[in-house]
Formats: C-alpha cells, structure tokens, sequence
C-alpha cells in the first residue's frame, strides 16, 4: 500500500505549526505542543533544514521557520527531503531499475503512473494543504457546472 510514512506525516505537523506561528520555534518547542518525540522532530527539521524546507536560527531568541511561502513548498520537496527521491517501483527509481525491466511489458505504463504521481505531488503545495483549500486538480471538478432539469408549468420538484 501507498502511504506516507511517520516521518512525513511528523514533518507536516511540523511544518503546520512554522506556517502558522508568527516567531521561529524551537524543535523542543514544537514536539511537545503536539507530544510528538522530541528527538525525532529534531532529526526531522534538520532534514528539512537540509532540503532547503526550513531554516535555523541559533541564539535564546532562534528556531526553525520556513525558508520560503509555503505556497513555494510542495508536498514533493518535503518527501523528497525526508525520504529521498519518489519512486514507485524500482523502474522508477533515478540510475535504479528491476531485473526485469529489459523486456517487462510494465515498465514504461508505470514509468508514465511514476511521472503522473510525481506531478500530483509536486504540484500540491503546503498553503493549499495547511489552508484547508482544495488541491487545484480538484477544482475543475467543484466549479463544474451543473444544470438542473427544467421543470414545466405545475410540475413538482
């Protein structure tokens, strides 16, 4: 199954709370607002530091706040910088690839899944995410226009 891992799922929350707080935060700081282990939400934001997601600030009055709008920020670069590179399958994998892939009927199908999936990802950003707002792929569906059926004179709805 597809799923996000703990740590992704921990740098969300953390990042939530840089997007929404007003002073860079410590690492400590943050875990326990949300009784998260405080040593793994401090490895998790210095990977983050390290993928360009936050910065640090040393000194009493220093902390982790975002090092760009959230809505420059996509659900893409924040997995990439706490797991790596997206990929699929091993086909999809960057310099990677299966045993099987010379003649496997699957791989370019899944290579086109892989580009399609990244996509989604990279074009998911935080502010839409942490904003409660729709991701733009669903908005063409909302602002469909639906029409009623017209009603003749007397009938009932």
């Amino acid at each position: 199954m597809l799923k996000l891992s703990k740590k992704v799922d921990y740098g969300l929350v953390l990042l939530s709370d840089l997007h929404n707080g007003v002073a860079p935060a410590s690492a400590r700081e943050i875990a326990e607002r949300y009784q998260l282990p405080a040593p793994m939400a401090a490895n998790i934001l210095k990977a983050l530091a390290s993928g360009g997601i936050v910065t640090s600030t040393r000194g009493a009055l220093g902390g982790y706040t975002l090092a760009r709008p959230a809505s420059a920020i996509s659900l893409a670069d924040v997995v990439e910088a706490l797991e790596g590179p997206l990929s699929l399958l091993d086909c999809t994998d960057h310099g990677g690839g299966c045993e099987h892939q010379p003649g496997c009927p699957t791989t370019h199908p899944i290579q086109r899944v892989h580009k399609r999936f990244r996509l989604f990802m990279a074009g998911y950003m935080l502010d839409e995410i942490f904003g409660r707002a729709l991701p733009r792929a669903d908005f063409a569906f909302v602002t469909k226009t639906v029409t009623a059926p017209t009603l003749q004179r007397g009938e009932a709805p």
